[in-house]
């Protein structure tokens, strides 16, 4: 039987951490800068950047609502992922 990578190692999710730095990178947006429109810490940004940290489908959709993706981009996007 086949084994999956896990999720952390997963390449839809690797794929999923480099598209959400590159739209905060488009914006010309820090990691604080993320943080503070998220109203959460540096270092959750910092540890979900660095897959340090997974992130769940809530605060993807979160992270991406705070990033200015409006629903139908952020549904796009998830589907082009997967």
């Amino acid at each position: 039987m086949k084994t999956r990578p896990k999720s952390i190692f997963d390449p839809r999710y690797t794929r999923l951490i480099l598209e959400l730095i590159a739209i905060r990178k488009s914006k010309n947006w820090s990691q604080r800068k993320l943080a503070e429109m998220a109203r959460t810490s540096h270092c959750f940004i910092g540890r979900t950047e660095t897959s340090e940290r997974r992130l769940d489908l809530i605060e993807t959709i979160d992270l991406m609502k705070h990033l200015g993706l409006s629903k139908t981009e952020i549904i796009r996007k998830i589907k082009k992922l997967i």
